[in-house]
């Protein structure tokens, strides 16, 4: 169970990466192909920004928890 958890977030935090770097390289498009304007690739950036900060908390606590110290996970 632990190691499923901890597959389902480095997956989801290999995701919210990919977008961060789509938007880097100035390839993060809308479904239907067309621009994004700029306010709302900044909401998306810190979004993604947010959702990879949760991802990494959530692997350093599925370690932890595989590891027997910390807190059970969440």
């Amino acid at each position: 169970m632990a190691n499923e958890r901890l597959r389902f977030w480095e997956e989801k935090l290999g995701e919210n990466q990919q977008i961060l770097e789509m938007l880097d390289a100035g390839q993060f498009r809308s479904s239907d192909g067309g621009v994004i304007d700029e306010k709302t690739l900044a909401e998306v950036r810190k979004w993604a920004t947010r959702r990879v900060a949760e991802c990494e908390a959530r692997i350093a606590e599925c370690t932890n928890h595989m590891s027997g110290r910390d807190h059970p996970i969440l």
